[in-house]
């Protein structure tokens, strides 16, 4: 009797065994198709991507478009991909109001990217990259660019996009880097107010500057204090591109000559690189790049439209300086920077 019960518990444990088996090779949840574009904590809803700056603007960036599930993708699958205009006019509405449109986020122009209608994804494989071209050419970054995609269900497709938010869509917030772009520290930068003629010597500060890709060699940042944030109409009005020469100085120029920012270089603005490995992490490398300037410019806009404008003067001097960390174990190099 003993013999049959060990017999019984021994075919349970076979037959359980197997329906186990069989469980686990079926496929456990749906084979969705979404893009890997993941949304940052406090991003405004899209994924920033940075691409080099190119001497003739022209970049790729490599998109994953995944198919999920517990399973291997079994059948050949041609996903279909469009620009997605109405998902970035409803974020910038949620975001910033209907009433604020000089806050929102700008639709790439059409003649700046280029990408196939149709990725294919064979039976056997699970991620496949979406090639997009860029031509970033002359691209303004006074605006915030951003390429909203989506991926197209039909009924006569071999797939469904997947269903949760964000997941099928991917609002991709395109940022320009060079050697020089970034957020550089900015509290040795001073600026003080001309009163009576002269500027005072009570100075104002900030902690952090932008600076913005102009071309492969050129940042653009905005003057003095003048707040990142703001209506850009206002911001373009005090645009400094700086171009970085070969012998260690700088062009300085202001973006608009013929405005009145008055912008007036005084002596000569020059800039350094530095490069130093990290003493406790050996693989990481941290370059420097220190830019040194003094000039004088106008605030023509004081007080807004509407209201009389009371122009003001004011002397900037001082550095500024951007910190790059570099991990030298990964080889793409828009993945290496700790950005």
């Amino acid at each position: 009797m003993k013999n049959i019960y060990i017999y019984l518990s021994l075919l349970a444990v076979i037959v359980l065994g197997t329906a186990c088996n069989n469980e686990w090779e079926d496929e456990q949840y749906e084979q969705y198709v979404s893009f890997k574009a993941p949304i940052a904590s406090g991003s405004d809803g899209v994924t920033t991507i940075y691409v080099r700056y190119k001497d003739n603007g022209k970049v790729t960036y490599q998109l994953p478009i995944i198919v999920s599930g517990s399973t291997v993708n079994s059948q050949d699958r041609d996903i279909h991909i469009a620009v997605d205009k109405d998902t970035l006019k409803t974020l910038n509405i949620e975001r910033f109001s209907l009433y604020r449109p000089e806050l929102w986020y700008t639709e790439m122009e059409e003649d700046k990217y280029e990408f196939p209608e149709t990725v294919h994804i064979p039976a056997g494989s699970c991620v496949e990259l979406l090639n997009i071209d860029f031509n970033l050419q002359d691209i303004d970054m006074l605006e915030k660019w951003v390429l909203p995609l989506t991926i197209v269900d039909d009924g006569s497709y071999a797939y469904q996009s997947h269903p949760r938010k964000n997941y099928a869509k991917a609002l991709l917030k395109v940022v320009p880097f060079n050697n020089y772009s970034g957020s550089y520290t900015a509290s040795s930068m001073k600026v003080y107010t001309y009163i009576n003629g002269k500027p005072d010597t009570n100075a104002r500060t900030t902690d952090k500057r932008t600076g913005y890709v102009v071309d492969n060699n050129s940042i653009f940042f905005y003057a003095g204090l003048i707040n990142e944030d703001m209506d850009k109409d206002m911001r373009k009005k005090y645009k400094i591109n700086v171009y970085f020469k070969e012998d260690g100085t700088l062009d300085m120029k202001q973006d608009d000559p013929s405005n009145e920012m008055e912008f007036e270089l005084i002596g000569t603005p020059t800039y350094s690189s530095t490069s130093v490995m990290d003493a406790t992490r050996p693989y990481l490398e941290r370059r420097y790049v220190q830019i040194m300037f003094e000039y004088d410019f106008q605030d023509f806009t004081y007080g807004g439209s509407g209201t009389e404008v009371i122009p003001i003067k004011y002397r900037v001097a001082g550095s500024m300086t951007l910190l790059r960390n570099i991990n030298t174990q990964i080889p793409d190099e828009d993945q290496q920077i700790e950005w």
